[in-house]
């Protein structure tokens, strides 16, 4: 709140009343007590802003749609931007320490070659030639799924009926006010609890778009522990965030794992294997079958064959004796009669 103070009594300037009340004096006349007075009522005014800045629903950031722009004036008091000094946050209930901003900027943003979009191009990075990638993290202490619905007046989205859409559809929301003073390739809202009641409900929403719009599968909010720290959370997602940009491509959870695609391959090639087998296997006993039958066939065939041959034999024995014999008799027949001289001489 202090810095919150100082950086209003910079940027404020004094009421225009006290202003006349001390332009009013002659050169080198002004009393103490009028410098007194200028500085009380500056004071006041530096704290009612505050409190209208954080309190007053049109500049609240629990609601997308109110939540002041980069260009707005009241902006880097609004995010606490002087105090935190980095260009990428805007952390109105001041939920981050400057410390582990300094931490998060040193051991994260650094390394990961990433740039703010809360100023101007020339100092952070926005220029044709740099290619870093810009990020932003909002956090917000309360919203609700009512100041979420009250923003869509386009109805371009369902009205959320859990949190987790709702916490994605704010994201977006956000991201779509901040679209014209602030492209972030990687947007990162922290909600920390949920009106009515305050529901401590917790969730971290990654947004991928512009030069990382391949990523926005990616783009799902995750709830954390309510007992988890916040520095810690935003450290985890910005990690796994950095690991999906620099490989492009990760794995989906909601697509089939390379297991699922290992464990079908092989039930495959032993299905294929056991079709084989089993074709082989009928194939040999229906030639087997076949070459049995053949032969009950050939069998069945021969002893008809016998049969037949047997009964034809038969007859012909039969018809061969009785020819045989009236042969015989003829031939005795004619032995006899050739030598018997009466007869011949007939």
């Amino acid at each position: 709140m202090r810095s919150v103070l100082d950086a209003l009594f910079q940027s404020v300037p004094l009421p225009i009343a006290v202003f006349r009340f001390v332009g009013g004096l002659p050169h080198g006349e002004m009393r103490g007590d009028g410098w007194l007075l200028a500085v009380v009522v500056h004071i006041v005014s530096s704290v009612v802003g505050v409190a209208t800045a954080l309190v007053n629903p049109a500049t609240t950031i629990s609601s997308p749609c109110r939540t002041p722009t980069p260009a707005d004036s009241s902006f880097p008091i609004f995010c606490q931007l002087n105090y935190h000094n980095v260009p990428y946050v805007c952390d109105p209930a001041g939920i981050f320490s400057r410390t582990e901003l300094e931490m998060l900027d040193r051991n994260v943003i650094a390394p990961a070659n990433l740039t703010g979009c809360f100023c101007a191009d020339d100092k952070c990075g926005g220029s044709a030639r740099d290619h870093r990638l810009k990020v932003a993290i909002a956090t917000v202490p309360v919203t609700s799924i009512n100041s979420i619905g009250s923003c869509d007046i386009a109805m371009k989205y369902v009205r959320p009926l859990t949190l987790h859409s709702a916490a994605l559809i704010y994201t977006e929301l956000l991201a779509t006010r901040w679209l014209d003073y602030c492209k972030a390739d990687l947007l990162l809202v922290y909600i920390q609890s949920w009106n009515p009641e305050r529901i401590r409900k917790p969730f971290i929403v990654p947004l991928y778009r512009h030069r990382l719009q391949h990523l926005s599968h990616f783009s799902r909010p995750e709830s954390v522990s309510r007992y988890a720290s916040p520095y810690d959370v935003l450290v985890a997602e910005l990690k796994s965030a950095t690991q999906i940009i620099r490989s492009g491509s990760v794995e989906d959870v909601a697509t089939i794992p390379v297991w699922a695609w290992a464990t079908g391959g092989c039930l495959l090639v032993l299905m294929i294997a056991a079709i084989y087998i089993g074709n082989c296997i009928t194939r040999r006993i229906g030639n087997r079958y076949e070459v049995l039958q053949q032969k009950s066939s050939l069998t069945s065939m021969r002893m008809a064959n016998d049969r037949w041959r047997a009964g034809f034999g038969g007859g012909l024995m039969t018809q061969g004796t009785t020819s045989m014999k009236s042969s015989m008799m003829f031939k005795q027949f004619n032995r006899r009669n050739r030598h018997n001289p009466s007869i011949q001489k007939i």
